[in-house]
């Protein structure tokens, strides 16, 4: 947030904070030489590919590709926003924290949020009074007899009854009338002409919360014949539907933050259920179809998904919606799969029926992205008429054509071979003639628009493919360095060359050292705070976990000598190969005629020799 001052986190946060004994409290490190290494703690994995620089600050992940600095590693393992990460390493290393006092309604608007937080628990704690009192009998009942929970998962679950008063809120829960504001606000309570009352009446109240495990919003189920049937709150100021799902915080916390696999499951109570027998990865969305951004938030902790539906109509419609959505946003190293249940059952009856492995069986025999896409697809179609074979056969190559990983793409068209009865060679002739109905995405960043495409995938050597970006991933990466040679290596003047030569990335590099110049004793892990929610934080996040070169990623072990010498080598390379493109340029426009090309190149030498 705002309020917390940046120079407090970048000049006297992070200097205190020591990465290796921070982690230490979580992982088992190892020493190797002046670093540290550990089986990461994001993803499952028995050789330790985790590496911890102390000289830097930085941890990086050379599986994963998890890296950052202190403050990520919070964020990151207890999930936790920023302003909490900070404030829990603050606390870590014994020092206040120091807040901008010309941000108080920043301030001010923080003190709101915790307060609604504060309200939202209070709601739910009498919604669990009532539950458990005569008044909630109903729906203990519903809880317990009907659904089968256990007097655990419900004192687990915050399960709570709403009762038919539509003044309990006032009475009951309300401190003030500030407090009935702000429950209008968070969706519990209605304003109406009659005055204020309470949204939910006679239903069962299940909370939802965030990945913090705070309350965010509540889903009712009504007892009676009120309509709808189910109802949640409105989206308000600490909930946004699209970006939770139900039962994240539990799976997150049972399984370390990284969970071998999620299933998607279609209500609240199918979550609860299988939670109770044992499933401890169920999530579910928030009364909407899964969402893109849902999508990416599961990918961040797992490298399994699973969509888990009933196997009727509707079932089969959501998973499609899910893959469609999926589609565009696949990453390498992910997997995508669809399990269907028997028409009778749905996970909470099935697990109820058949216990945890009958429930798991069906996750395990779960068809692949590209199995569901061919088999689905294939629904539509009489495949035994020709006519409907080749519409089949468009329309499927034309849904492949979307699949961004290309090995995927090559198992969905051996896939298609089958009911198609077209080689793969041939399909893939075809699929090259294959215009899909939606253009593919040309967004990059402006990073990658000024250096050629780059992906956080892609390796090293192929990131670090021109001198420029060598030079600035030198300069994240060891600003210290930078910061003492700033005058010697005449680095103002340097950057002049550099804009006369007219280099792509020479804004980059400019703000890159302007950071240093405004502060010389600046270090890696404050750089990623000084650049933190600007244009440049993803450049700098990139070149902070990018291999500059094998030696010193490997032990960060070279001479503080070695390290000026090869900064002036990178300093070199800039220049000279920018020379020698702007050279062949000239001698080009030479042989074409153009003489004022002669008189442009002695200028330009003229001027990088002042």
């Amino acid at each position: 947030m705002a309020f917390i001052k940046k120079t407090f986190i970048t000049e006297k946060l992070l200097p205190n904070v020591a990465i290796e004994k921070l982690m230490g409290q979580y992982v088992d490190l190892k020493r190797s030489g002046s670093n540290y290494s550990c089986c990461c703690p994001f993803h499952h994995e028995k050789t330790p590919s985790c590496h911890i620089t102390p000289s830097k600050q930085m941890f990086y992940c050379f599986g994963c590709k998890e890296h950052g600095n202190a403050i990520d590693f919070i964020m990151k393992y207890k999930n936790l926003g920023f302003v909490e990460a900070v404030e829990e390493l603050a606390n870590f290393a014994g020092i206040p924290i120091e807040y901008d006092e010309n941000s108080r309604m920043s301030k001010d608007e923080a003190d709101r949020f915790k307060e609604y937080y504060e309200l939202m628990d209070r709601t739910a704690a009498y919604f669990t009074r009532v539950l458990h009192s005569p008044e909630g009998r109903d729906g203990m009942e519903y809880f317990a007899r009907k659904r089968g929970l256990s007097s655990e998962t419900i004192l687990k679950s915050r399960l709570g009854f709403a009762p038919n008063n539509p003044n309990y809120l006032k009475e009951f829960v309300c401190k003030n009338k500030d407090d009935e504001q702000k429950l209008i606000e968070l969706g519990i309570m209605v304003q109406g002409s009659y005055g204020n009352h309470a949204m939910f009446r006679n239903r069962v109240m299940i909370p939802i919360v965030d990945r913090r495990g705070r309350i965010i919003s509540f889903g009712g189920r009504t007892l009676g014949d009120d309509k709808p049937k189910y109802m949640n709150t409105k989206e308000t100021p600490i909930y946004k539907k699209r970006n939770e799902l139900f039962g994240l915080y539990e799976t997150l916390k049972d399984n370390n933050n990284r969970p071998e696999r999620i299933v998607v499951v279609e209500g609240y109570m199918d979550v609860i259920s299988v939670r109770q027998y044992g499933c401890t990865y169920a999530v579910a969305s928030l009364g909407t179809a899964t969402t893109e951004d849902q999508i990416k938030m599961m990918f961040r902790y797992t490298d399994k998904i699973i969509f888990c539906y009933d196997g009727d109509e509707a079932g089969q419609k959501a998973a499609w919606h899910a893959l469609n959505v999926a589609t565009p946003i696949l990453p390498e190293g992910k997997d995508l799969r669809f399990a269907f249940l028997p028409l009778e059952h749905d996970p909470d009856s099935l697990v109820r029926a058949s216990g945890l492995k009958g429930f798991t069986d069906y996750l395990d025999k779960a068809m692949t992205y590209a199995e569901f896409l061919i088999v689905h697809n294939s629904k539509k179609y009489d495949l035994s008429d020709p006519g409907a074979l080749s519409l089949f056969i468009t329309d499927t190559l034309k849904l492949i054509d979307k699949i961004p990983l290309a090995p995927m793409k090559s198992v969905a068209l051996k896939l298609l071979s089958g009911p198609s009865g077209i080689s793969e060679n041939q399909l893939y002739d075809m699929l090259k003639e294959v215009k899909s109905d939606s253009p593919k995405s040309n967004y990059k960043s402006d990073f990658e628009k000024h250096n050629a495409p780059v992906s956080e995938q892609k390796a090293s050597a192929e990131l670090l493919n021109t001198p420029m970006r060598r030079l600035m991933a030198f300069i994240v990466q060891q600003p210290i360095v930078v910061s003492n040679m700033y005058e010697e290596f005449a680095l103002d003047r340097f950057l002049d060359m550099v804009r006369a030569l007219n280099l792509k990335g020479c804004e980059y590099l400019e703000a890159l050292l302007n950071i240093i110049k405004a502060q010389p004793s600046i270090t890696a892990a404050s750089f990623i705070e000084e650049t933190r929610g600007t244009n440049l934080e993803k450049t700098v996040f990139l070149l902070q976990s990018s291999q500059l070169y094998t030696t010193f990623e490997q032990g960060d072990d070279l001479s503080y000598e070695h390290r000026i010498a090869y900064f002036s080598t990178l300093i070199s390379e800039v220049l000279t190969g920018a020379l020698e493109d702007k050279a062949k340029a000239l001698k080009i426009r030479m042989q074409q005629g153009d003489m004022r090309a002669l008189s442009e190149f002695t200028s330009l030498q003229s001027r990088l020799k002042k």
